[in-house]
């Protein structure tokens, strides 16, 4: 089994101590962030989740909650007035929010993870915040079970060329940084942007014609409008018909859904050979 540390190191967890920490567990929960509350219901205190973002949608039970807004619009006083005792976010997304909060004396709890060994170490400190201790350890080992489990299924030999196309207008792929392209290389695959030095880089599309991938991933759900792309007609992927539609949250969200990803990926490259 993957060993991992319940030791963070300070880019995965950030506290910000204008507050401390009570000694209890917190009873009332406000998350900022889809893959938090995700996470809280995995870790069995969805019942002590009384806000989210209404981008919130997973699992079907947060949208009993109250909404405060969005990491581009929360509403602070929706937030204020369902009095937390804890606010979780994510440092990346919503930094300036959740310093506002610690300027007003609430408690908040910020994770950062960049890959999956941090998403697994994230789960072991979100449980430890809020009194899932046992759980969050769980959750994380099975992660990291499943994970070997995974890896350990990627048949050695060629790697199909990958493509990712997240945007079309401007065209938008994904680069090295962001955990599409981490999903990607763990399932055997070539990320034909790995170069670009960039999470979420701009792609040109004699880039795409010239490096002809083999795969073509869709987060954007747009399989009509590349298939009617006269520039694309040649390509390795349109030719054969490899051209698939995905879910984008399970493969950006810091959740354990992260595995649904790579499972489907793998499936994916390797139905080629």
């Amino acid at each position: 089994m993957r060993k991992y540390s319940s030791m963070l190191a300070v880019a995965v967890v950030v506290f910000f101590l204008s507050v401390s920490f009570a000694q209890a567990a917190p009873e009332r929960i406000v998350s900022l962030v889809p893959s938090i509350t995700e996470n809280l219901f995995a870790l069995g205190v969805g019942d002590k989740v009384v806000g989210v973002t209404t981008w919130c949608n997973y699992p079907l039970e947060a949208a009993e909650r109250v909404a405060v807004g969005d990491a581009f619009n929360l509403n602070l006083e929706v937030l204020l007035s369902l009095e937390p005792d804890l606010v979780v976010g994510d440092d990346t997304l919503v930094h300036s929010y959740l310093e506002q909060l610690t300027e007003l004396g609430i408690p908040v709890f910020a994770v950062a993870p960049t890959n999956l060994q941090e998403v697994m170490d994230s789960l072991v400190s979100l449980g430890e915040a809020v009194g899932a201790e046992e759980q969050g350890e769980r959750l994380a080992g099975e992660m990291a079970h499943r994970l070997d489990s995974l890896l350990a299924s990627v048949p050695s030999g060629k790697k199909p060329r990958v493509f990712v196309e997240i945007w079309n207008e401007p065209l938008s792929t994904v680069g090295p940084g962001s955990f599409i392209d981490e999903l990607i290389s763990l399932a055997g695959g070539e990320n034909i942007a790995a170069d670009t030095g960039n999470p979420w880089p701009q792609f040109s599309e004699e880039l795409v014609i010239a490096r002809d991938p083999e795969v073509l991933i869709l987060t954007n759900f747009n399989k009509d409008d590349v298939l009617n792309r006269t520039a694309w007609q040649d390509l390795s992927a349109v030719r054969s018909g490899r051209i698939y539609e995905v879910n984008s949250d399970i493969y950006v969200r810091t959740t354990p859904r992260l595995l649904d990803a790579l499972e489907e990926l793998i499936e994916i490259f390797h139905s080629i050979e």
